[in-house]
């Protein structure tokens, strides 16, 4: 009860961040309904599975897939069997949903033509194995960077860099938008 006590409350802490971090955009009352909506779905969707395993973890190609709403139709999913423990899996979630709303409204995924590659490895670097993901955008409109960065890029920098000791960047690319994600095994697996 103790644990699960813990893991409620930390999950109200979230649910109430995303909430906040979202009507404090500036934005309408009805893209920020239609964006937190998205947010929570995804949540929602990432506790399940984390339910499916009583929270131990779940597989980075199953966060991936159940973060998407287009699914695998538009976009291809590249990558060996990795597990990851349930806050990495949450964290990981709300970014895959977060790089598909941009892309659905901004890039690849916002005409009939352009489509999105998410593929990741494990190295070892300094002896340490890696996760590297990579997020790339392609056949989209011309990819400029933001004028202003939203919830959904802080939120992104923040969870991927210094929540999990790994590195993220993001490429404004002529041919499309990238996101790069490097971070040690052993962070993610906690």
């Amino acid at each position: 009860m103790l644990e699960l006590r813990h893991r409620m409350k930390n999950m109200l802490a979230i649910v109430q961040s995303v909430v906040h971090q979202t009507l404090r955009s500036g934005r309408g009352i009805d893209e920020a309904r239609r964006a937190l909506d998205g947010r929570l779905v995804s949540m929602s969707r990432a506790i399940d599975m984390l339910l499916q395993t009583a929270w131990s973890g779940a597989d980075l190609r199953e966060v991936v897939v159940g973060a998407l709403v287009h699914g695998e139709e538009r976009i291809a999913i590249d990558g060996a069997k990795v597990a990851l423990g349930p806050d990495a899996a949450m964290a990981l979630s709300l970014v895959f949903h977060e790089l598909e709303c941009n892309a659905i409204k901004y890039g690849a995924l916002s005409n009939s033509a352009g489509a999105v590659t998410i593929a990741w490895a494990i190295s070892s670097e300094d002896l340490t194995p890696q996760l590297s993901v990579e997020w790339r955008e392609q056949g989209g409109p011309p990819c400029l960077p933001p004028s202003r960065h939203g919830f959904g890029s802080r939120m992104i920098s923040k969870i991927t860099g210094a929540r999990f000791g790994g590195k993220s960047a993001a490429e404004f690319c002529p041919d499309g938008f990238r996101w790069r994600f490097q971070a040690p095994l052993t962070k993610l697996r906690a």
